[in-house]
């Protein structure tokens, strides 16, 4: 028991660094942002900022990199440079509709719900690995769910990056900014494989239900 105890805490340890690492920084930022923007509106409305977090910016747009070069010494030089940088910007000279934000935040929060299902959804499979209860209906319908849920991550983790890097370009920068957006394999190939095994124990409880039925 003691070992399964330590295995859910591990669990909820490591969603909670993966949390931290992807997501923590970046709402963080965006608080303290909006805290800063209300004091601005209050004192100087028009000087009001805001503040666009992590963004790739092409090095060829800046005229000081030399079109994207930057000269070290006689022997070395720098080539196709891109900066990740905070960019602020004046208030009126971004577009953000309120689409953008509702979905923005509909998806944030969906995310965050999606990580922290999966996370329960483990700890009660640990649960139902200790009891001896894997091979039940109950435990397979939590590996399919499972499965299904790290599928929608896949594609909610790739909408919210689209719609960020949406909200970077309306700012109207004169700055080439680069789309980082990039499909999570990882939790696709991990949903897939999830679903295959909750396919197998499906399998399984099926056998051992017909071998009680024959007991």
């Amino acid at each position: 028991m003691k070992k399964i105890r330590l295995l859910q805490i591990a669990i909820y340890i490591s969603f909670a660094a993966f949390f931290l690492q992807d997501a923590a920084a970046d709402a963080y930022k965006g608080f303290m942002e909006g805290l800063n923007d209300g004091g601005m509106q209050t004192e100087k409305p028009a000087r009001a900022t805001k503040l666009i977090p992590a963004v790739l910016i092409d090095g060829a747009s800046i005229a000081a990199l030399k079109a994207g070069n930057l000269k070290l010494n006689d022997n070395y030089r720098l080539e196709n440079v891109s900066i990740n940088a905070d960019l602020r910007v004046k208030k009126e000279l971004t577009i953000n509709p309120w689409w953008l934000k509702v979905l923005e935040v509909t998806l944030v929060f969906g995310t965050l719900y999606l990580v922290l299902k999966i996370a329960w959804i483990i700890n009660n499979i640990i649960h139902n690995i200790y009891k001896s209860t894997m091979f039940r209906s109950e435990a397979v319908k939590l590996m399919h769910e499972m499965g299904i849920l790290l599928i929608l991550y896949f594609v909610a983790d790739y909408i919210l990056e689209q719609l960020l890097y949406l909200k970077s370009t309306l700012a109207n920068a004169p700055l080439k900014l680069i789309n980082t957006s990039a499909f999570n394999f990882e939790a696709l190939i991990c949903g897939l494989l999830v679903l295959a095994i909750a396919a197998a124990f499906k399998e399984a409880a099926q056998l051992k239900e017909e071998q009680e039925l024959t007991i």
